[in-house]
């Protein structure tokens, strides 16, 4: 079983082994966190003891045990974020070689290895141009035609080669950064929380008295599990947001109100008043004035200071990303006649970018040019401006990569005018795939501006 939101503790253990569960599974990290870092992954993502994550490990508490493997969430995260930009093909193969890979790694374990793909089986493929077949069908024929690895289920592989290693205490967590931080601690999730409690209290205390039906009882119970679904608690606070904000909102509410009602008594009114209180995102601030850009690849704090700011994030509101991104930051801008960009990286940017093909600015308007920084990490860099796939004159951009990458291009290049839109996304290319595109979803949005452009944002 995958609990809800891969969240585990060792405290969980007896309760999930008395149903009759046999084995539970959970991201990566919690193992690292159970092993005190053993098992885990170095600054460059490299991970330490390859063959402990990819084999079963046992749990114990009061007498209980389950066994519980731990996924790869690299792996998932390609499938979930990447793989969708790539061909449906190569991307197939790119797992495929990837877990044979793993493999080798492993090898001298002392056991078969084990790679558990695990995640949510219905939020990525939607991004898909097909929604995913051509990939699906490739993965699934190409493994099972391949020499070295073995599809399997969990629970087969688990009765061939049982676990044997033991975690001395599970380590408490959930799938994503190994914690609870998306669905606690913020004052809409603990709101959520309280009026929850005091539901169930409610319910329990109903149910002990004998003061409504057994009918009634398990009406309101029904209701009190839906409740305690952990995607309610996704959408509150400020980690997530969608365009239903308000309607799961109401629906939470209205699930707890039935409760009440069911036993025929009258809802608390704050039961009435919404939870979620929070302005709705918006994944990018705007440029507050005209920039400065001396193009040379170093930071510089007051060449940026007015440009609009994009932060790497989730703007999939029902996915997650685990992985660090390649992309980290992007800084935009313009001067009266040219667009500015600056993309950081996690650490500085030649080096981070040294296994990457190119990094392209590619314009949704306006449409057709696509900006390419080829051989990014290396001295050979080259820049190109593609329109509708036919190499242009690109005279007049300037970019530099070095600690940070900083890109100037004349409007007029780009068969742009006065307040005309801008929409684009940056994207890392390496092995002819997108391994990191930056707004994840959408685009970062603006207009060219006038020549008043800074008046007109100092009387705003």
């Amino acid at each position: 079983m995958w609990p809800s939101e891969g969240s585990v503790s060792q405290e969980i253990i007896p309760a999930i082994a008395r149903s009759g569960i046999e084995w539970i599974a959970t991201d990566e990290e919690i193992l690292a966190g159970s092993t005190n870092g053993w098992v885990a992954r170095d600054g460059q993502g490299h991970l330490r003891h390859p063959e402990m994550l990819y084999r079963p490990w046992l749990v114990e508490e009061q007498g209980q045990s389950l066994q519980i493997v731990f996924r790869d969430h690299g792996l998932s995260d390609l499938i979930g974020f990447h793989y969708q930009r790539s061909d449906p093909h190569r991307a197939a193969d790119d797992l495929l070689a990837r877990v044979e890979a793993i493999g080798r790694a492993s090898d001298g374990g002392g056991r078969t290895p084990l790679v558990p793909i695990i995640l949510d089986g219905e939020n990525c493929w939607e991004y898909y141009p097909d929604g995913g077949v051509a990939f699906l069908r490739t993965l699934y024929r190409n493994a099972a035609r391949h020499p070295h690895i073995r599809p399997t289920t969990i629970g087969d592989a688990l009765r061939s080669e049982p676990a044997t290693d033991r975690i001395g205490r599970l380590y408490a967590g959930s799938w994503i950064s190994h914690n609870f931080a998306i669905w606690i601690g913020h004052h809409e999730d603990n709101t959520a929380w309280d009026l929850l409690h005091q539901a169930r209290q409610f319910l329990t205390h109903t149910s002990d008295s004998g003061a409504a039906s057994g009918q009634a009882i398990q009406r309101a119970w029904e209701e009190l599990y839906i409740a305690e679904g952990s995607d309610w608690f996704w959408w509150y606070g400020d980690d997530h947001s969608s365009q239903q904000d308000d309607l799961f909102d109401q629906l939470f509410r209205r699930h707890l109100q039935n409760i009440y009602e069911l036993l025929g008594a009258s809802p608390p009114t704050i039961l009435n008043r919404p939870i979620s209180r929070m302005q709705k995102r918006t994944i990018h601030s705007d440029p507050r004035g005209f920039l400065s850009v001396k193009v040379d690849g170093q930071r510089s704090y007051f060449e940026w200071i007015n440009a609009g700011h994009y932060r790497s994030g989730n703007e999939r509101g029902t996915m997650t990303l685990t992985t660090e991104s390649v992309i980290r930051e992007i800084y935009f801008g313009f001067d009266e006649s040219r667009l500015m960009l600056r993309i950081d990286t996690q650490g500085a940017a030649r080096e981070d970018l040294r296994d990457v093909d190119a990094v392209k600015i590619c314009f949704l308007e306006p449409p057709g040019y696509e900006l390419q920084i080829c051989d990014p990490g290396h001295a050979s860099q080259q820049t190109r401006l593609y329109r509708n796939g036919e190499l242009v004159d690109s005279q007049g951009i300037e970019a530099a990569v070095a600690r940070i990458i900083e890109i100037t291009a004349p409007f007029a290049l780009l068969d742009l005018t006065l307040d005309a839109p801008v929409h684009l996304y940056c994207e890392a290319w390496s092995g002819r795939q997108s391994i990191d595109r930056a707004p994840r979803e959408g685009a970062i949005e603006f207009r060219v501006p006038s020549p008043d452009y800074e008046l007109i944002m100092w009387q705003a």
